[in-house]
């Protein structure tokens, strides 16, 4: 009866153990159920295409020696292109603080073919902007490459060396397992299937929505520092 007791009391103290075992663990090796990582596609923009660097925003007579980033900068990978299943996906751009007042955004198909027009205006305080496509434009075609560039206006017309980024947007068939409520959740699992400009615009949305959320913050932060986008990681959304 005493060994019958033994073996009964055995499945007790290994759960026991196991308890202990996992308070030891260190918080920090705990693994994240919110990790947001971009996995790159193939997709790489057309060869023709010129780069998404720009002259920084001292150019527009804006003092910038304490702005973390002097440049205006695409969010986007390395590639200088991102997906999306969007019909009418929204690009981010950093604009740093400036005196610009305005800045010009243009769509174009991959034929050179302008799609889409508007002038933006911007705020002196340095921030992530967000350009949404409206319903007036024509569903981008699955695909299918596009170009996009924001253009500061400095003075009152544009100039030769007015500050600008560009960038490519490439639609793919989207997933009927994808839902349509924003969460990090699906954040992520857009950003690990390589559909950047909506992986990205899901956890803006969460961030307008529930700006005091640390899971929504990091998650952000380490979208954009699996880019290679450290310095404006925390950077805010502007208003």
């Amino acid at each position: 009866m005493a060994r019958e007791n033994k073996y009964l009391f055995q499945p007790k103290l290994l759960v026991i153990l196991w308890l202990i075992s996992l308070s030891s663990i260190p918080i920090g090796m705990t693994p994240s159920m919110g990790q947001v990582t971009f996995r790159p596609p193939k997709a790489q923009a057309p060869k023709k295409s010129i780069g998404g660097a720009s002259r920084d925003a001292s150019s527009c007579g804006a003092d910038v020696s304490a702005t973390i980033q002097a440049s205006v900068t695409p969010l986007l990978p390395k590639t200088n292109i991102g997906l999306t299943v969007a019909e009418r996906p929204t690009i981010f751009v950093y604009v740093p603080q400036t005196n610009a007042k305005t800045a010009l955004f243009a769509l174009q198909d991959e034929r050179g073919k302008q799609s889409y027009q508007r002038i933006l205006h911007l705020s002196k305080k340095p921030g992530v902007i967000e350009i949404k496509l409206p319903s007036s434009v024509s569903a981008l075609k699955i695909g299918q490459n596009y170009q996009w560039s924001l253009v500061m206006i400095c003075t009152e017309e544009l100039e030769p060396d007015s500050p600008w980024v560009s960038g490519w947007i490439r639609r793919v068939e989207s997933h009927r397992n994808l839902s349509h409520q924003p969460t990090v959740q699906l954040a992520s699992k857009l950003a690990n299937m390589g559909i950047w400009y909506d992986s990205l615009a899901t956890l803006a949305e969460l961030k307008r929505k529930q700006p005091n959320n640390p899971t929504v913050t990091t998650s952000w932060q380490e979208l954009l520092r699996s880019v290679d986008l450290s310095a404006i990681a925390e950077v805010p959304l502007a208003n």
